[in-house]
């Protein structure tokens, strides 16, 4: 397989004010109910360049279905606004620096910008690949692009929107892996220079560097979705990778720990979801992503069949199995309430989980309906700043909610309701995107 390594170096807007939209805080979906309105900035995020438009926190979302991105004012719960004219498929929006998001166009080769100060549609940038998504550093202002049909990886100067440099294999392919069509998974700066490029059609873990080429290749049981990190101080050269498993193989997705020594990988550790449990079977399973718990030491990570595992890092063993629902994708950490949210995204309801116990707490129905064919529930979520209100989106049926997590405890759980689709008399079909907190960006 050869690479190459080369350099190069409108506005249609609608706008509804917040009353014109107060119809939208209807009561679409169960137990609907208004609980106030949501603070503040998000965990972790530092005060930046809000608000826009007058509202402090927004969350951006793209609809896969057409070529719009619906800008909403989480704290209001209400549209602020449509930005018009994407290419084609906007399935996700990632923040880049305070000023601009780039919006995941997955159906054309570019990305089309939005100006975050006037929450306008500036242009698009042309790739040699379509988009799977981003990763921007803010030491460098530099962005990685990863290819959706081609094992690429373009790096965007962001402050010019302009493409500097593209890495990888200019010919487009498709994987067999569970997870789908997209030929890489999501990129990742390791530092100001090297970062990671997934290829999962050939199954590998790419270290590349961005002033020598590729550096380091780790080949895997099956593709990869993600790599990450334990949150823990001492974890700098040690990473974590979510293996998707295959079906028609019988090869069980799992958790891949790995090290980085002298710019090359290893693998380190291995855990098996399968191998928990007698009765699972790789042949309908597989995994989306996987999230640290706030100990830094317990990994949860969803899979197709109706689970989430419980992954000890340290001896890189299943721990506990906890039953959520089918497709159970991302999980949602609030720390404040011991508490995650797991997004089941081919059912109705969201699953909470207990993360002292590492139980299962209840279910929450969310989406009128579910099915294997598509998405019921968004890859993006949301915490706000005191950690009382989580946020999501009912995908299929383009509803965006907010859950108040002081209810949980209650017979019905507080929840209020944003109905897109009867907003705007359309099909609504929200798939991911990215929030923006008192100005600082929060992707998925």
């Amino acid at each position: 397989m050869s690479y190459i390594k080369f350099g190069f170096a409108l506005l249609f807007s609608l706008f509804f004010s917040t009353s014109q939209l107060s119809a939208g805080n209807g009561s679409h979906g169960p137990g609907a109910q208004e609980h106030g309105n949501g603070p503040g900035p998000g965990p972790g995020h530092m005060n930046g360049h809000g608000p826009f438009y007058g509202a402090k926190n927004l969350a951006y979302y793209g609809d896969w279905d057409s070529n719009r991105v619906f800008i909403i004012d989480v704290d209001k719960m209400s549209l602020l606004k449509i930005v018009e004219d994407t290419g084609d498929g906007p399935y996700g929006v990632d923040q880049q620096d305070p000023s601009s998001a780039y919006v995941l166009t997955r159906k054309t080769e570019s990305l089309t910008i939005i100006d975050n100060h006037h929450i306008e549609n500036t242009g698009i940038i042309p790739l040699d690949h379509k988009p799977r998504s981003t990763n921007f550093n803010p030491d460098t202002g530099l962005s990685l692009v990863s290819g959706a049909n081609k094992v690429m990886t373009s790096i965007i100067q962001v402050e010019n929107d302009a493409v500097i440099d593209v890495v990888g294999h200019d010919v487009i392919v498709e994987p067999h892996d569970f997870g789908g069509s997209l030929t890489t998974g999501h990129p990742l700066w390791i530092n100001n220079t090297h970062f990671f490029m997934l290829d999962r059609v050939y199954r590998q873990i790419q270290l590349w560097s961005r002033h020598t080429g590729l550096l380091s290749v780790l080949n895997t049981p099956t593709s990869v979705h993600h790599v990450f990190q334990s949150p823990l101080a001492h974890s700098n050269n040690i990473y974590y990778a979510v293996v998707e498993g295959n079906q028609l193989e019988g090869l069980s997705p799992s958790i891949l720990r790995f090290k980085i020594q002298n710019w090359k990988m290893e693998i380190t550790g291995e855990a098996i979801l399968s191998d928990y449990d007698g009765g699972l079977d790789p042949a309908v399973m597989g995994s989306h992503h996987a999230d640290f718990h706030p100990d830094g030491v317990h990994i949860y990570i969803g899979s197709a069949e109706g689970h989430v595992f419980v992954v000890n890092k340290n001896s890189m063993t299943v721990v506990t199995m906890i039953d959520t629902g089918l497709g159970s994708g991302h999980t949602t950490f609030v720390p404040l309430h011991n508490v995650a949210f797991v997004t089941n995204h081919n059912d109705t309801y969201m699953t909470v989980i207990d993360t002292v116990s590492h139980t299962w707490l209840r279910d929450i129905e969310v989406a009128v309906d579910s099915s294997a064919d598509y998405k019921s529930q968004a890859h993006t979520s949301g915490v706000s700043a005191d950690q009382r209100y989580f946020y999501s989106a009912a995908s299929h049926d383009g509803v965006f909610f907010r859950i108040d997590v002081e209810t949980l405890d209650e017979e019905t759980v507080g929840i209020s309701w944003l109905n897109l689709e009867l907003l705007i008399d359309d099909d609504v079909n929200i798939l991911m995107g990215s929030f923006i907190w008192d100005g600082e960006g929060d992707n998925m």
